[in-house]
């Protein structure tokens, strides 16, 4: 009985140590950001930048392509204090945002995957995959089977048939399932390849080296040499038809990008976390951490002069589907998946 007690004991004083030790660690990188924030002056007011009132190189009328659909599947959920996600936040109020994956489906050119969302470690062993840090400051949710390839699968769609996976940037809640795609050529930004390998410890934070190790096929992107487009500085035309332009994003990370998909009815503009949230472009919320603020700054105002001149663009931000569930874009399908794991079925399409 004594030994019996005495292990309860032990146990007992594990996790109690355990909890503590998370609490230290969250409040202790929480107040750290907040000095941070303090130090740089994250309030700071930023002046409107002057961003040219033209279309470059855009068709006039507008005309998308017809059999371009776009795919959009839920992988998860980060729950983070509202402070690390934009600017005005509670660092003690909590805002729950998603964590997409989009799939184009061409009708010449097959499938191409926009960002990957969650590896499935995030399910099977968050803490150990995340690290002690990630898992202090927030939670992170993801059902079982919602991985991008086993949700396309469960769609229809075949994950060996995806041709390219194009990435907004390599933070591990957007290139984290990229292993599920070996066949595929991964499409990044020279800038941002070269930035995450070089990150050291703080990137590694939010750089998974290990989800991207082995891929085969690495696409890189050479905005500093690329011509505008629409209302952004650069872009890469990754098709040759016009039906997938990668444009240039930079600020967020030292190589984010976007994609502009041209659906019939309306352009899809997928910003990855240069809006992270709809109230990133809409208000120009500040994020509390960017490599470049400026330059985000500079590149939500592109986004916001995009829709000014072509008011039936879609603006999909990295992690808020809100806005395109309310769109209801008839050459977008939005994937269902409930909390227990993937399931066929589209919300509006």
């Amino acid at each position: 009985v004594l030994e019996r007690d005495l292990q309860g004991s032990v146990q007992l004083l594990l996790v109690l140590n355990s909890f503590i030790s998370r609490t230290l660690t969250a409040g202790l990188v929480l107040c750290g950001l907040a000095a941070l924030c303090s130090i740089c002056g994250c309030g700071e007011p930023l002046p409107v930048p002057r961003i040219d009132p033209f279309l470059y190189a855009w068709r006039q009328p507008y005309a998308g392509i017809e059999g371009l659909r776009v795919h959009v599947f839920n992988t998860g959920s980060m729950t983070l204090p509202s402070a690390l996600v934009y600017s005005g936040g509670s660092w003690t109020e909590e805002i729950v945002i998603d964590v997409p994956a989009f799939v184009i489906e061409h009708p010449e050119h097959g499938l191409i995957v926009f960002d990957t969302g969650f590896n499935g470690r995030v399910h099977d062993a968050p803490e150990p995959y995340l690290g002690v840090v990630l898992t202090a400051i927030g939670s992170f949710d993801m059902p079982e089977e919602a991985t991008l390839d086993v949700q396309m699968r469960a769609a229809g769609l075949d994950p060996d048939a995806v041709t390219h996976v194009v990435l907004s940037h390599l933070h591990f809640d957007h290139a984290g399932a990229v292993e599920a795609f070996p066949r595929a050529a991964v499409v990044v930004a020279r800038r941002e390849r070269e930035a995450a390998l070089e990150s050291g410890v703080l990137g590694g934070l939010t750089f998974f080296g290990q989800d991207w190790d082995a891929v085969g096929t690495w696409l890189e992107i050479d905005y500093d040499s690329g011509e505008p487009f629409a209302t952004f500085s650069a872009h890469h035309d990754l098709l040759g038809d016009g039906s997938i332009v990668l444009v240039d994003l930079r600020g967020h990370t030292a190589g984010s990008q976007g994609a502009i998909i041209r659906t019939v009815g309306a352009p899809v503009l997928l910003t990855g976390d240069a809006a992270a949230i709809e109230q990133s472009w809409k208000y120009a919320a500040r994020p509390l951490v960017a490599d470049d603020v400026e330059a985000w700054w500079k590149q939500v105002w592109r986004i916001k002069k995009l829709v000014q001149l072509e008011p039936s663009t879609i603006v999909v931000p990295g992690h808020d589907l809100a806005a395109l569930r309310r769109a209801r874009h008839e050459a977008v399908s939005v994937h269902r998946m409930d909390r227990d794991g993937a399931r066929p079925g589209t919300d509006g399409s």
